[in-house]
């Protein structure tokens, strides 16, 4: 492991250093981590209650629900679920070398700095008594590199306290390095010392390392301050569900609604999700397990009020599955599957007992962590990705080609196709989007396009096929790029489908062996064709073959013939009369669809041809 991860940090330097002197080699990579954001919604009720100006104590973010503004102040840090291995809850935070923007911090591969910071809203400590203050503790969970590219010893995490001065006082810090367990949470617990604490206190996690991209990484996962606190106050009354639930229909993560009667039975995978149990002793726990439809309305129940058997050990960490189950209700329009995991756990809010009496805090509520809810989407789109990308991959060769393969249970009309185009430095480079049945023949269908700037909170680009093809059985779908630097596509690293990536750098289709994960290329289908087919009028033209590889003949009475390239360009190409009518010859011409104008004494007519090389 050791030398795989060094190979991995040697291979990432070697490659930013090829891409900025532009000499790299032909090949498919996979590149570190990726900037995500999470922002956790306002519920009401206590949440209602708070203003932007500070934090009150107890203080507890597990960031289960995402990133929560109104606690933290974020600069460069990003937001996970799937990163962190092994984490004391559903979603932790990213640090490494990118920007909010997920650009590198320099261009300069040597430049090494403070690069990511989570800062929390000021606390008032100044109304603490003498016993509050002399037992306020911060505790949290990190760990290195999880499983993205870890810190090496040059790197470090910190955590910094401001005092009454305003200056920031670093109070903990962690060194990167080889013998760190990327597999493991550690817990920390720092006493805030009375000399820290003042009415604007606050404290912030910095990452200091490479700041030539996201590949030393760290991760932070629940924070707790309160006072009343000891040294050895390491547990919990928390139940806590650690991950998205994982649901496959075969190979899928999502399906097209209209297939789905002839695909599902049998074809569903088990729910699976993990919890821990942050508590030095024993809980009995049940679990309930639904499918509901994007509304909110139950498909199916899965599992109801199922008790954990043996009952969960203190701090015992544990993989359940949901039960079998052949099919569900199919819903009647396309929605997103979504699958509710919740533990009854008996968590509540934190409380304390001080003289018989309980106090209660609304602020620290471990239900939170207790209900999980991930989608499946039945709508039109096949994928074998969970919707979101941890990673990217790609491939830098001019006219170089990178497909996906998928495969249908009966013929359908590919709609159009989208990707997640990750590098927003890399919108309006020109592409082609392909389609090939068997990835070894010339495609049936090739589009030009361009990689379009996304909107904030944007994904995947979406781009609409203009004619009707048609696809049985495997088909494969991607597009052929026309540059030489990487071009970023989303990488699901959680479900593994490398084996269905295919990519050509001019030496002919290779299958993918080096890079885990699924790629997020996503074919958009239908049972009827998307568009009415043009049909010739009876003994009036006749025009062959198509699809067409050089020259296409056009037999009938004309006055004119105009032929027009993808973007509705007019082109001239050379043509030949016979006493049949014309060849008009498409030699050397780019591979794509074509519009043939027709004037003939009945008016003007539009034909599409495919033209294949």
């Amino acid at each position: 492991m050791k030398h795989e991860l060094s190979c991995r940090t040697i291979f990432f330097f070697f490659a930013l250093a090829l891409l900025q002197s532009g000499e790299v080699l032909a090949q498919f990579v996979e590149f570190a981590s990726i900037h995500r954001e999470k922002y956790a919604p306002r519920l009401g009720g206590y949440d209602q209650a708070r203003t932007q100006e500070g934090n009150t104590l107890p203080f507890w973010d597990d960031f289960s629900a995402g990133i929560d503004t109104l606690k933290w102040t974020v600069a460069g840090a990003s937001y996970t679920e799937t990163i962190g291995q092994n984490a004391p809850s559903l979603g932790q935070i990213l640090f490494n070398g990118s920007d909010a923007s997920g650009r590198p911090y320099s261009l300069q591969i040597r430049d090494q700095g403070d690069s990511d910071y989570l800062t929390s809203k000021p606390f008032d400590l100044s109304t603490l008594t003498t016993g509050q203050r002399e037992s306020l503790y911060l505790s949290f969970f990190w760990q290195a590199g999880g499983k993205a590219e870890a810190p090496d010893s040059r790197d470090r995490l910190s955590l910094q306290v401001l005092d009454a001065s305003g200056s920031w006082n670093t109070v903990w810090t962690r060194q990167g390095g080889e013998d760190l367990d990327r597999n493991a949470f550690t817990q920390e617990l720092i006493q805030i010392l009375p000399a820290w604490q003042h009415a604007a206190f606050q404290f912030r996690f910095l990452s200091n390392g490479r700041q030539a991209g996201p590949f030393d990484s760290w991760l932070l996962d629940y924070v707790y301050l309160h006072y009343n606190r000891t040294e050895t106050d390491l547990y919990y009354r928390d139940r806590a569900l650690t991950g998205q639930n994982q649901l496959r229909l075969g190979d899928y993560g999502a399906y097209p609604l209209a297939l789905l009667g002839q695909a599902q039975n049998g074809a569903w995978s088990q729910i699976k999700n993990e919890f821990l149990n942050l508590e030095n002793r024993f809980r009995a726990m049940e679990y309930s397990i639904e499918l509901e439809d994007s509304l909110g309305r139950q498909l199916l129940s899965v599992n109801e009020n199922t008790p954990f058997d043996p009952v969960p050990n203190a701090l015992e960490r544990r993989t359940f599955l949901s039960r079998d189950f052949a099919e569900i209700p199919a819903p009647t329009e396309e929605t997103d599957l979504v699958a509710v995991t919740s533990l009854t756990s008996g968590d509540g809010l934190l409380f304390s007992l001080q003289n018989g009496d309980t106090t209660r805090y609304a602020s620290v509520d471990f239900r939170q962590n207790d209900t999980v809810k991930s989608v499946f989407p039945l709508r039109d789109f096949f994928a074998y990705d969970n919707g979101s990308a941890d990673y990217s991959a790609g491939i830098n060769q001019r006219a170089g080609q990178l497909a996906v393969r998928y495969e249908t249970p009966t013929p359908v009309y590919i709609k159009g196709i989208s990707i997640n185009f990750t590098n927003a430095a890399q919108a309006n480079q020109a592409l082609d989007i392909v389609v090939w049945d068997e990835i070894e023949q010339a495609p049936i269908l090739v589009k030009e396009s361009l990689i379009p700037a996304k909107a904030p909170g944007q994904q995947f680009v979406y781009y609409e096929l203009d004619t009707n093809i048609r696809v049985s059985g495997q088909f494969h779908v991607g597009f052929t790029q026309y540059s030489n630097d990487f071009v970023h596509v989303g990488l699901d690293k959680v479900n593994d489908h490398g084996d269905k990536i295919f990519y050509n750098v001019g030496a002919g289709w290779v299958q993918n062996e080096a890079v885990k994960g699924a790629l997020q290329i996503r074919p958009h289908v239908a049972l009827a064709p998307p568009f009415e087919e043009s049909a010739l009028p009876a003994a009036s033209f006749r025009i062959y073959p198509n699809p067409v590889v050089d020259r296409v003949h056009i037999e009938g009475k004309f006055v004119e013939i105009a032929v027009f390239d993808s973007f509705g360009r007019q082109i001239l190409l050379p043509r030949e009369r016979n006493d049949a009518g014309e060849i008009i010859n498409f030699e050397g011409q780019r591979p794509g669809i074509y519009v043939i104008n027709i004037v003939s004494q009945a008016g003007r007519q539009s034909f599409r041809i495919l033209v294949n090389r």
